[in-house]
């Protein structure tokens, strides 16, 4: 299961094969991996945004919060850094 810096990551990597798919003249190539690049970005951001900061003031509930971690993070909730 892909976490939010493997999801960042992705992006871009795909969006480096966008540019140069673009650079050849490959427009529908490269519009396919732009938008595999953006569903990266936006799950990266979804990420990102639901863990905030660690400590931080989460509007989400303990459960839930818990719950992003354990998908979207390196690190389960629980586990030693």
């Amino acid at each position: 299961m892909a976490t939010g810096a493997d999801h960042y990551a992705e992006a871009e990597r795909q969006l480096d094969i966008a540019a140069r798919a673009s650079d050849r003249g490959q427009k529908d190539d490269a519009a396919f991996w732009l938008g595999a690049a953006q569903a990266h970005a936006v799950l990266s951001l979804a990420a990102a945004t639901a863990l905030g900061s660690e400590g931080g003031d989460s509007r989400l509930p303990a459960k839930d919060r818990a719950a992003w971690f354990d998908v979207a993070s390196e690190h389960k909730k629980g586990q030693a850094a």
